[in-house]
């Protein structure tokens, strides 16, 4: 990054552990490093990429500058309330919708319930997109010594006493379920490549359970670690006995492609585009989906990709070049932002934290299998594979 050289390493096998493609929706809880790129050059590589329909969604962050930030759903279970104004008076949406859980629905629920009263509705505090989460009713002390790290959040980030003053907030993107595909060695159908985290397709499917990480972090990061350990002693085929022609072929292709940014001259600013990049798909392929709508968002995409083509370089450094570095990232961006509203178009179904009104159930005679996304050609092909429940058996939530 400093130098902008571009270098090989051979190796008999390589763990992808990059993370998931938060910086897709915009502005996220993630770091600004999670963009999915390496995941969407792997697929246009030949990597399957399955289930990227699903993502989840977290129902509570504010706003900031530089990236959204999460107010723990603690704050939910410890009493705190969502509500909005409706006819001038305080409307408690979640306890009026939901009256056995109230405000203790899952994430899932009260995402789509705020999403609700914000688009659908134009109900949201300020005319903006953001409900009161209030605990101002509560005992201050018992909060401070409760929820006091994420009380701190809100205070640095929004300026405003949580106590004595509703936060705001609205949802955001949180974690990618989908990902590279991975066999049960946490190996890709790419010999020798290996995945773990959340950049490789998750375990729950279509919603994320509270331990997902932690599950992430510790079985495929172990299981990915030991299984590559195995490969290298009897791989498919040595680095050494490969000709380096091939390394240098590859390092060749990548010095083309940053020459070819280095000479951008056109009229498109990079940034303005994954700002529109960010806010279709928190429109368009958030918590509530249409087919037209997604049809729509894809040909959109397109036009993005085209765009891409006359972007101006507006750095021309030959070190430390960040923006040329974000405008490689950016096109990856937009082809895996396809992948993932392609994925959803076809599931017609509503699953997990994903809900579409023209097929508003849950369908496991149809649609219990995960989606893959294979790149052909230049365009994104979805197959299916039969997920094996003989072990656990679906059952239906009725809340």
């Amino acid at each position: 990054m400093v130098t902008m050289g571009i270098h090989f390493y051979k190796a008999d096998a390589v763990i992808n552990c990059s993370g998931g493609p938060g910086y897709i929706y915009g502005k996220t809880p993630n770091s600004f490093i999670n963009v999915g790129s390496v995941n969407s050059i792997l697929f246009q590589q030949g990597a399957k990429y399955a289930n990227a329909e699903f993502i989840q969604f977290h129902p509570t962050a504010i706003p900031g500058a530089d990236k959204l930030r999460l107010i723990s759903e603690s704050v939910r279970g410890e009493g705190g309330r969502l509500w909005t104004y409706k006819d001038n008076k305080k409307w408690y949406f979640l306890e009026e919708w939901h009256p056995e859980y109230g405000n203790l629905v899952p994430r899932d629920i009260a995402t789509r319930a705020i999403f609700k009263v914000c688009t659908e509705m134009g109900l949201g505090i300020d005319g903006k997109n953001q409900v009161h989460l209030d605990i101002t009713h509560l005992d201050p002390v018992k909060m401070e010594i409760k929820l006091g790290g994420v009380l701190d959040i809100y205070r640095k980030f929004a300026g405003e006493e949580p106590t004595q003053v509703p936060m705001k907030v609205y949802p955001s993107y949180h974690y990618s379920m989908g990902g590279v595909w991975v066999d049960p060695d946490q190996q890709t159908n790419i010999k020798g490549l290996f995945a773990a985290g959340e950049c490789d397709y998750q375990y729950h499917g279509a919603n994320r359970l509270g331990a997902n990480s932690l599950l992430s972090c510790i079985f495929s990061g172990m299981k990915s670690g030991r299984e590559c350990c195995k490969y290298v002693n009897h791989p498919d085929k040595k680095t050494d006995d490969i000709k380096t022609a091939l390394f240098e072929n590859a390092k060749k292709i990548e010095v083309e492609r940053f020459n070819t940014i280095f000479k951008m001259n056109g009229s498109e600013n990079p940034y303005e585009i994954h700002r529109q990049l960010g806010e279709l798909m928190s429109t368009n392929v958030f918590v509530v989906r249409n087919n037209d709508t997604l049809l729509k968002t894809d040909e959109t995409l397109k036009e993005l990709l085209e765009r891409h083509k006359h972007i101006k370089l507006l750095d021309e450094s030959m070190s430390s070049n960040n923006t040329a570095l974000f405008i490689n990232q950016l096109r990856c961006m937009i082809v895996l932002a396809r992948v993932i509203t392609v994925s959803a178009l076809h599931r017609n179904e509503s699953r997990g934290a994903h809900y579409k009104p023209e097929f508003p159930e849950r369908n496991d005679k149809d649609w219990l299998k995960t989606s893959i996304a294979v790149y052909k050609n230049g365009g994104i092909n979805i197959e299916y594979e039969e997920i094996d429940v003989q072990h656990i058996k679906p059952v239906l939530r009725a809340y």
